[in-house]
C-alpha cells in the first residue's frame, strides 16, 4: 500500500486544531508536525481515489490491490499493458469462468500470446437410445501454447494458471511448442 512520502504536505494540517493553551507548545507542535506527515499520504489517497480505481491511471503498485477487489490476481512483475488489460477485462472473463473460452481468454490476457484449449467433453444427438456417448469419460483439457526464444513460457507458471482457471474436478495438460 501506500507509504510516506517526502515533502508532502497534509491539506489538513493538525496544530491549527489543537486548543488555544497547547497551540504554541513545542511538544504538541512535534507531535501534530509528525502526525502530518503520516497522514499526508492517507488524505492525499483520499482525495485522489477515483483515479485509484480507473485502470488507466491506477499506480503500478496498486493495480495487485485493484485485482484483488475485482477477485483477479496479478503479477506485479508482468508487463503494466498486461495487468491492466487482464484486470479490464475482467466482466467478461468472470461471465465465463471455468470454459474452453473463459480459459483462452484468461491466459491470453495474462501471457500475452495465443493460447488454444482443447477439451474433452462433446455433444451429439441421435434418434437411438444405446447409441455412445460421445467425448471421454474423465472430464480433461489440454492447453497449447507457442514458446518464442524472444517470449519464452514458463511452464511451471502456465500449469499454476490453468490449475486455478479450470474447474476443479477437471484434469488438465499443459503443452508449449517451441517455435
Amino acid at each position: 500500500m501506500r507509504g510516506t512520502i517526502d515533502g508532502a504536505l497534509s491539506p489538513l494540517p493538525l496544530s491549527p486544531t489543537l486548543p488555544a493553551m497547547i497551540r504554541e507548545d513545542p511538544f504538541a507542535q512535534q507531535l501534530c508536525a509528525g502526525l502530518d506527515e503520516v497522514l499526508a499520504p492517507v488524505m492525499l489517497s483520499m482525495d485522489a481515489f477515483t483515479a485509484y480505481l480507473d485502470l488507466g491511471t491506477t499506480p503500478a503498485d496498486m493495480l495487485p490491490w485493484l485485482g484483488h477487489w475485482l477477485g483477479m490476481e496479478v503479477d506485479p512483475g508482468e508487463d503494466l499493458d498486461l495487468q491492466r488489460k487482464l484486470l479490464a477485462s475482467a466482466g467478461d472473463l468472470h461471465a465465463i469462468r471455468g470454459t474452453r473460452r473463459g480459459i483462452e481468454l484468461a491466459l491470453e490476457a495474462a501471457l500475452g500470446v495465443d493460447v488454444q484449449v482443447l477439451e474433452t467433453g462433446a455433444s451429439s444427438w441421435s434418434s437411438d437410445p444405446s447409441a455412445p456417448l460421445p467425448g471421454e469419460h474423465r472430464p480433461a483439457i489440454v492447453v497449447i501454447v507457442d514458446s518464442t526464444e524472444d517470449d519464452p513460457i514458463e511452464v511451471e507458471r502456465l500449469d499454476a494458471l490453468v490449475d486455478q482457471l479450470k474447474p476443479a474436478h477437471v484434469l488438465h495438460r499443459v503443452q508449449v511448442n517451441e517455435v
